[in-house]
């Protein structure tokens, strides 16, 4: 495509140093490491480093135009393109050279119950015969295969990355996609000019405080999805599916009302997805005054209002009679939860079992422990720590909880990244019961520790680290599978 085609119709402010119409572009980044041949490259302006740093780079990678704040020297930048706003330049040319985009895309946002409510809406999407996928920490999940994608370690890829993935899913046919929304990539703007109409929220707890600072800080960055994200309301316009059961409800109600959203509710509280009763894994709700009920293979209150926020994402989008959901609902014994989410690892001869879960916030380890609690009438075992460089202020409140809800607590290692593993051990350690917790430093010997003392029908979870197969010490990244380090173990005990 033409540089001049995607200057077209822009509305921001900007000047150029020669004839966009000579310039062919084929690709665009913000990152120097990924400029291809013919790229423009944007010099956005960082927290640590200005990207006008990058742009030698970005030229040697193959940049043919730049795009910057300010005016550099004439070659400096290739071809150059000044703005007052890059950010909003970048959009723009995403929005042109990405297009055309998936026409429902689904945002999640939340504290916890993201990536499982993510997966929850593609599958039930499958479920009513369309071709479906998700995008957030498991990376892009989908039934289809072959399909060339940007790969992501973020929750929310970066805006660029997020704009091709979704662009290989349109032309491959894949019209609707559930993205998980993070209040670091609301903040960051990295769903800036998409066009969603479905916005989703799960709770709200603590978590992110080392980027946000403060609680009220970051339900500002959440609020950003109902407030500028989403379409605004009226016919056709943007939905709201909100839990109604945690006290933020009303606050966020009144922000999508203010903002002419249609609101669906989902929980005990709710005035449409209202959850009547969970009986072992059997789920009735009620739905516009009629009764509805469905099968779950999958444990914990907590997933199945996960379940229904999906099912509150997918009805926001497709308007079903009574038959319909029925038959749509058939099929949720067929859900599956989403890699690292109290996935099994392993069920013993002794009917011990161990599972992997990516709790990391306090909340998030309070619901599998009970969840766990009530899988067995044995001891509950709980191994986990905290991530470096990440909120300090949950870890105390973490090795509480630990203590509070599971029998026997190992304090160990996660990814401890820049800071001393020994230190972020104390602060969790702090809060604990030495009566029932042990520090055990290196996370592949308290795993071997703790599958080794397992007695007839004890549950073991490894929190925090879920699908990840990596561990960071320092400024390296190592491989690290849980998953394959117990049965590992187990196949030496066998």
């Amino acid at each position: 495509m033409k540089l001049s085609q995607l200057l077209l119709q822009a509305k921001v402010d900007f000047e150029i140093s020669g004839d966009p119409s000579q310039i062919e572009i084929e690709d665009i980044a913000i990152d120097s490491r990924l400029v291809k041949k013919n790229s423009v490259f944007f010099a956005l302006p960082g927290k640590s480093k200005d990207g006008l740093e990058f742009i030698p780079d970005a030229i040697k990678n193959g940049a043919v135009a730049t795009v910057a704040a300010a005016t550099l020297s004439r070659g400096e930048g290739g071809f150059l393109i000044t703005t007052s706003n890059p950010f909003s330049l970048l959009t723009h040319f995403l929005k042109t050279f990405y297009a055309p985009l998936p026409t429902n895309i689904y945002a999640i946002t939340g504290t916890n119950g993201k990536t499982s409510i993510a997966e929850f809406t593609r599958q039930i999407l499958e479920f009513l015969g369309k071709k479906s996928a998700s995008i957030g920490s498991l990376g892009v999940m989908m039934t289809q295969r072959g399909i060339q994608l940007q790969n992501s370690s973020l929750t929310t890829p970066d805006i660029v990355s997020l704009y091709k993935n979704l662009h290989s899913l349109k032309k491959s046919g894949i019209d609707d996609v559930a993205i998980e929304v993070s209040s670091i990539g609301l903040e960051q703007g990295r769903v800036a000019g998409l066009k969603i109409d479905v916005g989703s929220f799960t709770n709200f707890t603590q978590d992110h405080l080392d980027y946000h600072k403060s609680m009220d800080d970051y339900f500002k960055c959440k609020m950003i999805l109902f407030e500028r994200v989403l379409e605004n309301g009226g016919e056709n316009g943007g939905v709201a599916v909100l839990n109604s059961d945690i006290p933020e409800f009303e606050k966020i109600k009144k922000i999508c009302e203010e903002k002419n959203l249609r609101v669906i509710e989902y929980g005990f509280k709710a005035r449409d997805l209202r959850l009547l009763g969970i009986r072992d894994h059997h789920v009735t709700f009620e739905f516009r005054q009629k009764k509805y009920e469905f099968e779950l293979n999958i444990s914990g209150e907590f997933q199945v209002f996960n379940v229904l926020c999906a099912l509150g994402n997918v009805l926001a989008k497709n308007d079903l009679d009574e038959a319909q959901l029925k038959n749509l609902l058939k099929n949720f014994y067929l859900l599956q939860p989403a890699l690292g989410r109290m996935q099994r690892v392993a069920t013993l001869p002794n009917r011990a079992q161990i599972f992997i879960d990516s709790a990391h916030s306090p909340d998030a380890l309070a619901n599998v422990l009970k969840l766990a609690r009530g899988l067995t009438k044995s001891r509950v075992i709980v191994l986990f720590g905290c991530g470096g460089d990440r909120d300090a202020g949950k870890r105390p409140i973490m090795g509480r909880i630990a203590c509070d809800l599971a029998d026997v607590v190992i304090v160990t290692d996660d990814n401890p990244r820049s800071e001393k593993a020994e230190v972020i051990r104390a602060e969790i350690f702090a809060a604990c019961d030495v009566a029932k917790a042990a520090e055990i430093a290196d996370r592949k010997v308290a795993i071997e520790k703790a599958i080794t003392t397992l007695k007839a029908g004890d549950v073991l979870i490894f929190a925090g680290k879920g699908h990840e197969k990596y561990q960071i010490i320092g400024a390296e990244k190592f491989e690290f599978d849980e998953e394959k380090i117990a049965k590992d173990v187990l196949t030496k005990l066998s």
